[in-house]
């Protein structure tokens, strides 16, 4: 099975060889130049997007990991279950933390070779086949981060938020099936979607 993962990185050359190393390694390649077309494209793509690599240093700011790191935090907050290698030239164990604490898969600096990238991508690819197996055994992981400043309550409403998307991301928002694994009415989880903001991307 070859899997999809989305490409983003804002240099041209590096982009086109980045594209033909990964389809090269046996992936569906989609690219995108900046964090306004990289939403775009994951929110249009098929559901099986597992993967992205995303160059911290986007536009509008190339030069610092402003806008990348929005960017994993929306990727993340979409498709939970997706898994985000980031690159930057910016060697800094902080942007390192920010990032893995976001939700990022793994951190590489650049220039990463491509086989470090290439065993980066096989370990996420064996954490979703292990992840997809405890799904079918009934079981499903979740990571969650937050703040221990914001509190018990806070932590819990991030974890019921994370839940609810990931297992309506699971379930490719059936709602009626998504209700039935997180053991709730139909009622009851519109509330909860309602509550945290969920809406279906459109087609």
């Amino acid at each position: 099975m070859r899997h999809k993962i989305l490409l983003v990185e804002d240099d041209d050359s590096l982009r086109d060889w980045w594209f033909g190393s990964l389809e090269d390694m046996g992936f569906d390649v989609l690219v995108a130049a900046s964090p306004v077309e990289a939403l775009a494209v994951a929110r249009q793509a098929p559901s099986l997007l597992e993967l992205a690599i995303v160059d911290l240093g986007l536009p509008p700011h190339p030069n610092e990991p402003t806008a990348g790191l929005e960017l994993l935090r929306l990727l993340i907050l979409e498709r939970p279950a997706l898994k985000v290698l980031v690159l930057t030239g910016q060697d800094e164990p902080s942007v390192a933390l920010t990032a893995i604490g976001m939700g990022a898969f793994d951190f590489l600096n650049k220039p990463a070779s491509r086989q470090r990238v290439r065993e980066a991508l096989a370990r996420a690819v064996l954490f979703l086949q292990a992840e997809k197996q405890l799904s079918t055994d009934g079981q499903a992981r979740m990571t969650l981060t937050a703040p221990i400043s914001e509190g018990v309550r806070e932590f819990g409403e991030a974890a019921q938020e994370r839940l609810v998307r990931s297992v309506l991301a699971e379930s490719q928002f059936n709602v009626a099936q998504a209700a039935r694994k997180l053991g709730l009415t139909r009622e009851h989880l519109y509330y909860f979607m309602k509550k945290f903001g969920i809406e279906r991307a459109s087609p």
